[in-house]
């Protein structure tokens, strides 16, 4: 038996939950293919989150470094105050990089991985340590699209780039926008997580027959008025499901998370999933041929290839952001019930994948 040591440190954007649950994947796959390495995690994303896709904790260092959008819930976010907390970084990155690079020689890191954030490849390229990056996009093109109208941006993004440019290997997903800040970069399938349980059996343990029509609603946050509740009170022969940290006042409504049902089960045993486009929802719906409804998500970049995604490979219905708001769902959730469940057509390895490349490396 090997002895235990660590030697990989795996920082992942606080952005949303998609980028956490993919890394989380890769994680648990490295922990199958080499137990004898202990990753160190940094990041605050929630230890619910990674208890959910690891099953235990492991080092968790609770920082940031890097910023992303700044958001309101699920669907809004801020970008005065992303441009604001960006640049707040940026002033602050000579000493987030000395301290990084300390943490690194002081546990003799010997490989770094980074979805998304560029602090760390600085740090990495500073130990004389290979980095890898993973994801489906770099900060700079995002930030890109808004400097055409705010300058602002500019800085944020040269700062970026240069970050971007120190990492040995980028891993981009599919569903990518421009990564090209990364100067060697390979093509690998998506990183999606893979139900055990058939969706029957899920039903089963729930107690719904196969007539319950069942919705599950993937955000992470979701703030409906009244008027909202009150027409989605009004909906017949309709259980929606969700997982906290969400929370949904709505009678008939099933928080999942005292079932002992994971996401992907019930990703798997829905009729369809009411969502934004993500990626990490995306690719569980890929891996299940699992309809999709989804909504708008404000101006980002990344939306215009993810809908592309959405459209060609699952069948799915649009509901704008109005009928969202106000609980008018009733049409496009019947619309999206009268469309046969698709067939998974791509390649879900992406975790083996990753994780081969990552202790490729490694060694």
């Amino acid at each position: 038996m090997h002895p235990k040591k660590p030697a990989i440190a795996y920082y992942i954007t606080p952005h949303g939950f998609g980028h956490a649950v993919r890394s989380l994947e890769v994680l648990r796959r490295l922990a199958v293919l080499a137990p004898e390495v202990v990753p160190t995690i940094t990041s605050d994303i929630p230890d619910s989150l990674v208890a959910q896709n690891l099953g235990t904790l492991p080092r968790i260092r609770r920082l940031r470094l890097d910023v992303g959008l700044h958001q309101h819930d699920s669907i809004r976010f801020d970008l005065e105050k992303s441009l604001a907390l960006s640049s707040a970084l940026i002033s602050r990155s000579e000493s987030i990089i000395d301290r990084e690079v300390e943490f690194l020689r002081r546990e003799h890191i010997r490989v770094v991985v980074s979805d998304i954030g560029w602090l760390p490849f600085e740090a990495a390229h500073r130990c004389g340590i290979p980095s890898i990056g993973m994801s489906n996009f770099t900060w700079d093109w995002i930030y890109s699209d808004y400097a055409v109208e705010d300058p602002r941006w500019v800085p944020v993004i040269t700062h970026a780039r240069r970050g971007y440019e120190k990492c040995s290997l980028f891993l981009r997903l599919p569903m990518h926008g421009d990564c090209s800040a990364c100067p060697k970069i390979e093509d690998v399938p998506l990183v999606a997580r893979l139900s055990l349980k058939p969706g029957s059996q899920v039903r089963s343990l729930l107690g719904f027959d196969p007539a319950t029509r069942l919705i599950l609603l993937a955000f992470a946050s979701l703030d409906l008025g009244k008027t909202a509740i009150g027409n989605l009170k009004n909906l017949e022969g309709i259980v929606f499901l969700y997982k906290s940290p969400m929370k949904f006042d709505l009678p008939g409504a099933l928080n999942l998370e005292a079932s002992g049902i994971s996401f992907p089960e019930a990703v798997g045993a829905a009729d369809a999933v009411l969502t934004k486009p993500g990626y990490g929802i995306i690719s569980d719906c890929i891996a299940h041929a699992t309809p999709m409804i989804y909504t708008e998500r404000g101006r980002f970049i990344e939306c215009e290839v993810l809908v592309e995604t959405i459209r060609s490979q699952l069948p799915s219905v649009f509901i704008d952001s109005k009928d969202f708001s106000s609980g008018n769902w009733e049409n496009s959730i019947r619309q999206i019930l009268s469309l046969p469940r698709g067939v998974r057509s791509a390649r879900i390895d992406g975790a083996d994948v990753c994780a081969r490349k990552i202790l490729a490396l490694l060694e």
